[in-house]
């Protein structure tokens, strides 16, 4: 996540072209949109079987997420705000195979 964290934010200014290259007809959107969603699906059924990701996350899930982080964090040096949400995505995107956290110390106490 990181690596991809790194390589949109090198290639910030691509999504303007690819906006543009969209708007002149040079790429169809729901083809570029599709292939994106396979390789995610792909990546997700991997995660899945390795029993390292939930069974209800899809593709769309992910992509929303990080187009969210990357929309909130586009920019080179805005390094750790974007670390910071990938590491807590990647966190919910394991599956919930861990024992409860214990609450608080004086949360509930009457």
């Amino acid at each position: 996540m990181d690596q991809f964290g790194d390589w949109i934010a090198t290639k910030n200014g691509m999504l303007d072209t690819l906006l543009a290259m969209i708007d002149a007809g040079e790429v169809a959107h729901a083809q570029t949109r599709a292939e994106l969603l396979t390789a995610i699906t792909t990546i997700c059924d991997a995660g899945r079987v390795a029993g390292d990701l939930r069974s209800d996350v899809t593709a769309e899930d992910l992509a929303a997420a990080l187009i969210g982080i990357f929309t909130v964090y586009p920019r080179p040096g805005h390094d750790a705000g974007a670390s910071r949400l990938l590491d807590l995505l990647m966190d919910g995107l394991r599956p919930a195979s861990r024992p409860s956290r214990p609450e608080p110390a004086g949360r509930g106490a009457a």
